[in-house]
């Protein structure tokens, strides 16, 4: 039981800096953004003011992909406590 919540909690660190990396890009961006007044002087366009960061997709896939990463985690967390006992009986 101890397995699957530390690979829970890695899955879920995992997605948290996801969502937390392509925020702060998208968020980047916006600040960021100049537009090219010269290129854009012959196609003037009244274009909205609020601009809204969001991510777009299938929201079932998150679900999914946390699973997956449990799964993954807790595969290389057995691995690697069956090699350091190993280690341990050889010497």
């Amino acid at each position: 039981m101890k397995l699957i919540i530390r690979a829970a909690l890695i899955s879920a660190v995992l997605h948290l800096v996801y969502f937390i990396v392509t925020f702060g890009i998208g968020f980047i961006r916006t600040l960021t953004y100049e537009p090219d007044i010269i290129a854009e002087a012959d196609n003037v366009v009244v274009l909205q003011d609020e601009v809204v960061i969001v991510t777009t997709g299938a929201p079932f896939l998150f679900v999914y992909t946390f699973f997956g990463i449990t799964l993954i985690a807790a595969l290389l967390l057995t691995g690697a406590s069956n090699r350091t006992m190993r280690k341990g009986s050889l010497r």
